[in-house]
C-alpha cells in the first residue's frame, strides 16, 4: 500500500506535464492554422481559370489551385505532377500519359484523363485575354486542333481509358513535355463559375483579393501555411507594407526596389535571390503605318538605347538587374559573339539622326507599367525624341496588357518577360505566332519563321547554328530591344517566416517553399 501511493503521486505529476504539454501543442497548432500569412504580388493576376492564364503574375497564382500534367521544377529538370508517368513513340508523333487517378478535386471527385481533354476543349472555346488563346503555344501542333472551331473538339486528344490520355502531333516535335508544364495546361473544373482544382489550396477570390486554404483531398504534402491572403501590391510600395507588417511576402520582388536587402541589411526583411527569372525588354510597334514599320527607325531606337545603357543599370541597380543584349542565356544555344552583337547595335547608329527628325513630326506613345521605367523617356527626350503628351508610367496591368494585345496604340511597350530554362524553343512564348504571350505589334517575319521552324528540329546538333540565325534576325529586324535580365528574388519577413533552404530556381514562384516561425 504504502509503496503504491510511492509510485503514483510522480505518475501523476508526469501524466499531468504529459497532457499539459499536448495541449500547449495542440493550441500551437491551432494557432498556426489560424494564423493568416498576407503575401504581395505586383500586380493584378486577372485571372484564375488557368487557359485563360497569359501574364507571370496569374502563372505564379493558379499553381496553388491547379496540377498541370508535368512540371518543372528549380534546376529545369521535368517531374511528374497530375501524369504519374509518360512515353513519346519513337517517330516522335505520339505522347501517352497516364494520370494519377488518386487525386482530387477540392469537391471530393476524382482526377480523370477525360477531364484534361475537357479542360482543353472548354479552354479554347472561352475569349482569350491575350492575342492568342494561351492553350495555343501547346496544342497547336495537335491533329484536328485547326479544325476545333468546325468539330467542337481537338481529334489528337484522345481518352483511351480513365486513366490514360494520348496526344497525337502532326508533325514530329522536339520539346514536347516542356511545352504542357505551363499553368494555363492545368486540368480544372467549373463549380458554378468558380474553377477549382487537385492542388494543394482551394482559391476564393473577393474584391481583387485571393484567399487560400488547403484542399482537404491533396494527395500530396499538405502546405504550411494554412491560411493565405494575396494582395496586389504595386512594387513601389512593397518595401513600406513589409517594413510596416502588413505583408509577410513578396512574390517576384526583383520588380520592387530594395536596396541592400540581398545583403541582410532590411532586417528583419530577408531576400533571396537565383537564377535570371525574368528578360527586361522594350518592345516596338512595327504594325503598317507606324514610326517603327521603318526598321531604319527600330534600329536607331536600339542603338540609341544602348549607348545609353547606364541609365537602366542605375534604375534597376537595387533589383538585380544584368545588361545583356541578347535574348539567348549564356551558354545556351542561339548565342552569339559579343562583338557582332555590338556591331550589330552600333550599325543603327547612323540612322539616329533622322529617327530623331521623324518623332518631330510623329511623337512616340510610351506606355509603361510601374516599374521604373522613367528613365528610359530621360534618356529619349534629353537625346531629341519627341514623346507624345500620352505618354504614362503608370498603366494598370489590365490596361497595359489590353494595349499589348488588342488595341496595339501605343509605339513603345517596355515590360518584363519569364526566363525558360535550356532549349531555346523556351522564347517561342514571347516571339512565336502561337505563343502565350504574342503580340503582333513585335512581328517579324523572319524571327517568327525561324522559330516555328526551330522548335521541329529533331537533331539537336543543329539547334547552335539554327538559334543563331534567329539571333542575328532579333538584333536585325528588332521586335524588342533587350536591355538584359531580373534575377529572380523573394522578399519576407524573417521574423514571420522561413524559407525552404535550396537553390532559388528561375521557376520559383511559390509560397509553398514558406513554414511558419
Amino acid at each position: 500500500m504504502t509503496s503504491s501511493r510511492k509510485w503514483s503521486f510522480p505518475l501523476l505529476i508526469a501524466g499531468v506535464f504529459f497532457l499539459c504539454s499536448i495541449i500547449i501543442l495542440w493550441r500551437k497548432h491551432s494557432a498556426m492554422s489560424e494564423t493568416i500569412y498576407t503575401v504581395g504580388v505586383p500586380s493584378y493576376w486577372g485571372t484564375i481559370v488557368p487557359p485563360l492564364q497569359h501574364t507571370l503574375i496569374g502563372d505564379a497564382v493558379i499553381a496553388y489551385q491547379f496540377n498541370a500534367l508535368v512540371k518543372t521544377e528549380d534546376k529545369g529538370l521535368i517531374a511528374p505532377a497530375a501524369a504519374k508517368s509518360w512515353e513519346l513513340s519513337q517517330d516522335r508523333r505520339i505522347l501517352r500519359f497516364k494520370i494519377n487517378t488518386d487525386l482530387r478535386f477540392s469537391d471530393g471527385s476524382y482526377l480523370q484523363a477525360g477531364d484534361f481533354k475537357r479542360s482543353w476543349e472548354d479552354g479554347l472555346r472561352l475569349e482569350a485575354k491575350s492575342s492568342n488563346s494561351s492553350l495555343a503555344d501547346g496544342l497547336s501542333n495537335l491533329k484536328g486542333y485547326h479544325d476545333f472551331k468546325a468539330t467542337g473538339e481537338i481529334s489528337g486528344v484522345r481518352v483511351l481509358s480513365g486513366d490514360t490520355l494520348e496526344l497525337e502531333f502532326e508533325k514530329p516535335v522536339r520539346r514536347t513535355l516542356q511545352r504542357f508544364t505551363g499553368g494555363r495546361f492545368s486540368v480544372y473544373k467549373m463549380v458554378g463559375d468558380i474553377p477549382i482544382g487537385t492542388g494543394p489550396y482551394v482559391i476564393t477570390e473577393t474584391d481583387q483579393v485571393l484567399t487560400l486554404v488547403p484542399n482537404p483531398y491533396y494527395a500530396g504534402k499538405a502546405p504550411g501555411l494554412k491560411h493565405v491572403k494575396i494582395l496586389n501590391i504595386p512594387s513601389k510600395i512593397a518595401l513600406n507594407k513589409l517594413q510596416s507588417k502588413e505583408i509577410d511576402a513578396y512574390l517576384i520582388a526583383e520588380m520592387a526596389l530594395m536596396p541592400g536587402c540581398d545583403e541582410g541589411k532590411l532586417a528583419p526583411i530577408k531576400c533571396s535571390s537565383g537564377q535570371e527569372g525574368m528578360h527586361l525588354i522594350i518592345n516596338l510597334n512595327g504594325l503598317q503605318g507606324r514610326l517603327f514599320s521603318n526598321p531604319r527607325n527600330r534600329s536607331a531606337f536600339q542603338a540609341l538605347v544602348w549607348k545609353n545603357i547606364g541609365q537602366a543599370k542605375e534604375a534597376f541597380n537595387a533589383r538585380g538587374f544584368e545588361s545583356d543584349p541578347q535574348s539567348f542565356l549564356q551558354f545556351q544555344s542561339g548565342r552569339i559573339p559579343d562583338t557582332e552583337v555590338q556591331a550589330a547595335i552600333r550599325d543603327g547608329e547612323r540612322h539616329i539622326g533622322l529617327f530623331i527628325k521623324a518623332t518631330e513630326k510623329t511623337p512616340l506613345f510610351l506606355a509603361a507599367g510601374p516599374l521604373g521605367w522613367e528613365w528610359l523617356a530621360e534618356v529619349l527626350r534629353k537625346n531629341g525624341v519627341k514623346l507624345a503628351d500620352t505618354t504614362r508610367f503608370d498603366f494598370s496591368a489590365k490596361d497595359f496588357w489590353e494595349m499589348y494585345y488588342k488595341k496595339f496604340t501605343p509605339d513603345i511597350m517596355p515590360m518584363g518577360a519569364s526566363v525558360s530554362d535550356g532549349d531555346p524553343d523556351g522564347l517561342y512564348h514571347l516571339l512565336g505566332r502561337h505563343g502565350a504571350i504574342f503580340s503582333p505589334i513585335t512581328e517579324r517575319k523572319a524571327v517568327c519563321d525561324g522559330m516555328e521552324t526551330g522548335r521541329e528540329l529533331l537533331d539537336l546538333a543543329k539547334l547552335g547554328s539554327h538559334y543563331e540565325a534567329v539571333s542575328r534576325d532579333i538584333l536585325k529586324d528588332i521586335p524588342y530591344v533587350h536591355l538584359g535580365y531580373l534575377n529572380r528574388r523573394v522578399a519576407y519577413n524573417a521574423d514571420r517566416l522561413h524559407l525552404r533552404d535550396s537553390f532559388l530556381g528561375r521557376h520559383n514562384l511559390s509560397i509553398l517553399d514558406f513554414t511558419p516561425r
